[in-house]
């Protein structure tokens, strides 16, 4: 990327520089050396906002150096949203192609166990869970990590987008710049330059969106063998992870086989955890003990009569009932 213009009035640096609000204050030429201080500086925002004020006072010599440097600032907020790299990271889409991978041979495995049980079974022979039961818990793992990962993908393109964005502005702006003034050549370059990195850029985010959308398709097929084959599992030879651990759990068993309460994604508290009760549990509760505390003697029975005890004074004070 070639350098940005050079100052064109080196007596304004010398001077303070207003506050940003006062920006409508500074004729062009200011706004345009404000910008590109900015620039220098690293303040991206800043310097946007001042050349845009600046290609606003409509000032025909200052428009062509204006935009060159407009388009380094695009550049930059595509650079520092992909962290400081050129390009898309590259294991991301590795990483939802490796998933893709893992789940065609999750599915294939199950499927072949349901072959296996249904023959078995067909032959009055005792099927063999054990392979089964490997294969449907490395199954519902992959879901899982499937299930977790779309969504951090999908952020990954729309950072992506905003890149593609904001690079196609900036060799707008380099060529805007080269078309006013011929001369200058280093726009011309870095719209060039800027332009095959964001095809690159497009063609890798093309792909990782092919591939999210495949993981999604991917994602109901696992989900429909996992259940088929639990289908052929007996409740317990069943894996730990069918029924899941958290909230964000699938629960792939039928509710006819679910334990009590595990279809809600409820999980059962740690040792040490603060339990929390449901608004019925809590109004069961108290209705507890408003029966327990509530009730009262029966007819002609004093406490203590049983001789355990005095018995209590007939002007006793009786308690709230709650």
């Amino acid at each position: 990327m070639k350098s940005l213009l050079p100052l064109l009035l080196a007596a304004s640096l010398l001077a303070a520089e207003p506050p940003a609000d006062d920006l409508r204050k500074l004729d062009a030429r200011e706004l345009h050396n404000r910008g590109t201080r900015r620039l220098a500086e690293g303040d991206l925002a800043g310097a946007e906002e001042a050349l845009r004020a600046s290609l606003g006072r409509d000032l025909d010599d200052l428009r062509p150096p204006a935009l060159h440097n407009l388009g380094h600032v695009r550049f930059g907020k595509g650079l520092a949203t992909l962290g400081g790299k050129t390009t898309a990271d590259v294991t991301e889409l590795s990483i939802a192609r490796s998933y893709l991978e893992a789940a065609d041979a999750d599915i294939h495995d199950m499927q072949d166990q349901i072959t296996l049980l249904d023959r078995a079974k067909a032959a009055n022979k005792e099927p063999d869970y054990v392979p089964a039961v490997a294969a449907l818990g490395q199954g519902i793992d992959t879901y899982r990590t499937v299930k977790k990962l779309i969504p951090k993908e999908e952020a990954m393109l729309a950072k992506r987008a905003g890149v593609v964005a904001a690079w196609t502005r900036s060799v707008g702006d380099f060529r805007g710049a080269h078309e006013l003034d011929p001369r200058d050549a280093e726009s011309r370059a870095n719209a060039d330059a800027i332009d095959e990195l964001l095809r690159a850029l497009a063609r890798e985010t093309r792909e990782l969106a092919e591939a999210v959308a495949a993981q999604r398709r991917k994602q109901d097929e696992l989900r429909e063998v996992i259940k088929e084959l639990i289908k052929r599992i007996p409740d317990d030879k069943l894996p730990q992870n069918a029924e899941g651990d958290g909230e964000d759990d699938e629960n792939f068993l039928p509710e006819d086989r679910q334990k009590p309460g595990s279809g809600s994604g409820k999980r059962e508290p740690k040792a040490g955890e603060e339990q929390k009760m449901t608004e019925q549990e809590a109004r069961g509760a108290l209705e507890g003990l408003k029966n327990e505390f509530g009730r009262k003697m029966p007819a002609g029975e004093k406490p203590g009569a049983d001789g355990g005890g005095k018995a209590g004074k007939p002007d006793a004070k009786k308690g709230k009932d709650y």
